[in-house]
């Protein structure tokens, strides 16, 4: 199915009506002005949208701004830096790796640790 905003759906009944009258055909003109914007949608096999703008930002995903990026960058920076400690056991290696991981997906590490304990009561 095809889709029309209302404003789409008013552009072009008005060119329709437009060149009805231009071919001398003001009775299909009228007919054609006289529809409302759901009517002539129909009549072109579409559906007309209700409110094409709140959809439309509901879609939309927010990005994370500059300075959010550029933090996690540093956090990034200052854990590899500390994973690669030569003194580290496996396990604190593997932890390490873990957290970054996290911190690059965007999860925040602490709120996985507290939902762990959470957990282990």
């Amino acid at each position: 199915m095809k889709y029309m905003t209302p404003s789409e759906a008013a552009t072009k009944r008005d060119q329709a009506a437009e060149l009805m009258r231009r071919l001398g055909r003001d009775d299909e003109a009228e007919r054609f002005e006289r529809m409302g914007l759901g009517e002539y949608a129909e009549t072109k096999g579409a559906q007309l949208l209700e409110n094409p703008t709140r959809r439309r930002t509901k879609a939309m995903a927010r990005e994370p701004g500059r300075a959010a990026l550029s933090e996690t960058l540093d956090q990034i920076a200052d854990g590899l830096e500390e994973a690669l400690d030569p003194e580290l056991t496996r396990e604190e290696l593997v932890g390490k790796l873990k957290e970054l991981a996290d911190i690059a997906s965007g999860e925040d590490a602490d709120e996985e640790k507290e939902e762990d304990e959470d957990d282990e009561d």
